[in-house]
């Protein structure tokens, strides 16, 4: 957009450093105010830690049925039933297959 006579700045602002030295000094000042946390006594902090050790870890994936409906889609074996979609995804939205 800079080149676009039409568009002026936007609301006077002018930026006088570079965006990732500022991004930088923000980032540094978050760090420093935040409270050092205190173990495991901190719900907070567990729940933190667990998060981080779940998104680490690999989705579970059941390797024989992946290939088994590889097979099938291969072959021309594999089968859509929309009914059947349509009502799984109705039974999901309204609670129902719990």
């Amino acid at each position: 957009m800079s080149g676009d006579s039409k568009i002026g700045p936007v609301g006077g602002i002018a930026r006088t450093t570079p965006l990732r030295s500022v991004a930088s000094e923000s980032a540094a000042a978050a760090r420093a105010a935040a409270p050092p946390a205190v173990g495991d006594n901190l719900p907070a902090a567990r729940l933190i830690r667990l998060a981080g050790g779940l998104a680490n870890q690999t989705p579970p994936v059941d390797v024989a049925r992946v290939a088994s409906l590889r097979s099938a889609i291969a072959s021309g074996n594999y089968g859509v039933h929309p009914a059947i979609i349509a009502s799984a995804m109705i039974d999901f939205h309204t609670g129902g297959g719990e």
